[in-house]
């Protein structure tokens, strides 16, 4: 939906009935001075407010990613919130780490997320038990110790 100002002040609404071309006889008009009247403004508040409960909704849309801040993990804190993807994956959801190739899976948003910090968490006490790695186990697990508050 979209709102303009003419010169005289009126207000014209493009596009106020979903999926309808502008009925100028069903518009409710401006008054003459250029403020609409009451009766004229409740007309509009059950478009208004569909209008905004769909565009400005936080669940996201169908098939949409959502990033998050991740900052705790399931028993530690971390020092900076770790950028996490979740996406829609058939039934379920995937929620992975944008710094690193690791994911968590489950039936909603939340259980993937707890899924992630799992995972993390599970990587990073396998890292701390050995330095007995490949360079590239080697960054992650120095990343991991930057990242990670061991307390």
């Amino acid at each position: 939906m979209t709102a303009t100002a003419t010169n005289s002040g009126a207000i014209s609404l493009i596009g106020w009935k979903k999926n309808q071309e502008p009925d100028t006889a069903s518009v409710p008009v401006a008054a003459e001075e250029g403020v609409a009247t009451s009766i004229e403004l409740e007309k509009l508040i059950p478009y208004i407010a569909a209008y905004i409960k769909r565009y400005n909704s936080n669940e996201p849309k169908k098939n949409e990613a959502t990033i998050i801040k991740l900052n705790m993990l399931k028993t530690k804190q971390m020092r900076d919130p770790l950028d996490v993807i979740i996406e829609k994956d058939g039934e379920g959801f995937i929620a992975r780490a944008v710094d690193f190739s690791l994911f968590g899976y489950g039936d909603d948003r939340i259980e993937a997320i707890d899924a992630l910090k799992s995972e993390i968490e599970s990587l990073y006490f396998d890292l701390l038990e050995d330095d007995n790695f490949t360079e590239e186990w080697l960054n992650m697990k120095n990343f991991l110790k930057e990242l990670i508050i061991d307390s």
